[in-house]
């Protein structure tokens, strides 16, 4: 998880661009591999959570949409107070991140 924050930190932009947050699909991939085979997203508590925290994004492009979503994941991952509940509430965001992407990787294909 700390992967995806680096790769996005490590630019010399002051503002995070769209192509450094698409660069880090493989590791929202593996991360999202990971945790499906540990069951997290077959629990309905959890399922039901990442309905609730997929924001409709009502007319914005997709590049916006994966730009609000991950601010919101942004903010919710900095009132985590465990490692724990850090790496929950990432995994929450995973789906949607990946869903956000592949809608631009059709967009643009």
């Amino acid at each position: 998880m700390v992967d995806v924050f680096e790769s996005v930190s490590a630019s010399k932009e002051t503002e995070v661009k769209i192509n450094e947050l698409l660069d880090t699909r493989s590791i929202f991939e593996l991360v999202f591999d990971i945790v499906n085979a540990s069951g997290f997203y077959n629990q309905d508590e959890n399922f039901n959570l990442i309905k609730a925290l997929n924001i409709d994004t009502n007319g914005a492009n997709f590049e916006d949409a994966l730009f609000a979503t991950w601010v919101t994941m942004g903010e919710n991952l900095n009132t985590a107070k465990t490692q724990e509940e850090f790496n929950a509430k990432f995994a929450l965001f995973v789906p949607i991140i990946l869903k956000r992407m592949e809608a631009i990787n059709r967009m643009s294909a």
